[in-house]
């Protein structure tokens, strides 16, 4: 058997750049795979862990907040000095080639070299305050890009919450639909076999399948908005690969908040003022322009900088005896523009950030008032189904079921009190939804954990 023979170079290339580039792939599927990770049972406090760590919104936020960081250390650097070197030759001179009938020596040449270095300005930065009013202006920002990680956050986790809600209940609209099909299914066989026996006409028998195929429609609709919830969910997780196969463990089950025994909407709001990221942005943003309001009218003052300079010539046989040193100041003179252009927009720019705190402060009073009539209204609702509606769709459900398979009730009395347990069962799901979203935007609202 022959030696298997060694590849050409080309090839022998061209196999190990595929093997490469096949191994990038895997490990960067791998990777992918790994950020996509989620446990097989998500509940809600892992979720909004998750969404610390990787949600797209909030990651965002916080790369703003760096690229401020680095503008804090821009702005804190002082100008690095000035330094200028130059060198002068003079070359030897006939004097009585130009000036006729005079007789001079031939001088050797003159070589001369200077140095000079100036501040750039630097010093003229500090005394007038300029570099002060920078590092104040850029602090000032970074403040505000840092709330915005914390409005990111809030509003973030806001999202995820009610997101959570929307995709519990949808499987929960899932499983009631499944259950609906299972009672339409175990009667349409029974009405087959009284159809069979002659104890029914076709009539029955079609109603019976007409509702079992509608059963099914309604399955396949609760099914679709399942896994449309999920994807939703998910994407507020920062999964970017394919929707793995999550169980969401915390119900929606409803529990009066003990935080909110004897709330108002007055005593919310000043909780809400008190924690509100996007106040405190605001109120940040404020203090930055106010601070840029003082930097224009300081740019008034011109940015004077300093030199000084060495210099020297030396023939052939010495050098001068006599060094020259220099020093200097140089800037410009304010004479004929005085930043007033600069100065207006950064007053009309702090009178806007001064508005824009009136308006967030006044959102978060109309926020706070929205959602605590919203969660007085679910939790009203919530109760009052759980205390009678529910079970008395039931028992009329099951009273009917009961009476139709004794032939006491017709299939329309049976079909009629079907429809009202399920849409009862439905309604009490968006109830307990619509009590938690309101517990979720009241928390929201506030700033604050309710729970």
């Amino acid at each position: 058997m022959r030696p298997p023979q060694p590849l050409p170079p080309r090839r022998h290339r061209r196999v190990v750049s595929i093997a490469c580039a096949f191994a990038a792939a895997v490990v960067a599927t791998t990777a992918a795979r790994a950020d996509d990770a989620l446990p097989s049972r998500l509940d809600l406090a892992d979720a909004e862990r998750l969404f610390l760590e990787r949600g797209l919104d909030l990651l965002i936020a916080q790369a703003s907040a760096e690229a401020a960081e680095g503008d804090v250390d821009a702005a804190g650097a002082h100008p690095n000095p000035g330094v200028d070197l130059s060198v002068t030759y003079t070359p030897p001179l006939k004097r009585d080639a130009i000036y006729s009938g005079i007789q001079s020596n031939v001088p050797s040449s003159l070589w001369g070299f200077g140095v000079g270095v100036t501040d750039n300005a630097a010093l003229s930065d500090q005394l007038f305050g300029k570099h002060g009013l920078r590092v104040e202006v850029a602090q000032r920002a970074l403040a505000a890009a840092r709330f915005g990680v914390g409005e990111a956050k809030r509003v973030g986790l806001g999202q995820l919450r009610q997101g959570y809600v929307a995709a519990v209940l949808a499987g929960l609209d899932a499983a009631s639909a499944k259950e609906s099909l299972d009672t339409y299914d175990e009667q349409l066989e029974l009405n087959q076999k009284r159809y069979d026996e002659g104890a029914i006409n076709g009539l029955d028998l079609s109603r019976a399948t007409q509702a079992d195929l509608e059963a099914r429609q309604t399955l396949d609709q609760a099914e679709s908005g399942r896994r449309q919830a999920m994807a939703a969910l998910l994407f507020l997780l920062g999964v970017r690969g394919a929707t793995p196969t999550v169980t969401l463990a915390t119900p929606i089950d409803y529990r009066p908040l003990a935080t909110l025994e004897g709330a108002t909407p007055s005593s919310l709001q000043d909780s809400a003022l008190a924690n509100r990221t996007d106040v405190k942005q605001a109120n940040a943003a404020l203090e930055q322009a106010s601070a840029q309001v003082k930097q224009a009218r300081r740019s008034r003052a011109p940015d004077v900088a300093l030199s000084l300079g060495y210099a020297e010539q030396c023939s052939g046989s010495s050098c001068s005896s006599e060094p020259a040193v220099t020093a200097g100041v140089a800037g410009n003179v304010p004479l004929f523009y005085r930043q007033r252009g600069e100065i207006k927009r950064a007053e009309s720019n702090a009178k806007l950030a001064e508005r824009a705190l009136d308006k967030t402060k006044a959102q978060v009073l109309a926020d706070v008032t929205q959602a605590f009539a919203a969660y007085e209204a679910a939790k009203s609702q919530v109760e009052r189904m759980e205390g009678k509606l529910l079970e008395q769709a039931k028992v009329s459900r099951d009273l009917a079921q009961h009476m139709y398979q004794r032939g006491a009730a017709s299939f329309i009395d049976f079909m009629d009190a079907q429809r009202a347990y399920v849409a009862s069962r439905l309604e009490y799901h968006q109830d307990l939804a619509g009590y938690w979203n309101a517990v979720f935007q009241l928390e929201q609202a506030t700033g604050t954990t309710l729970r």
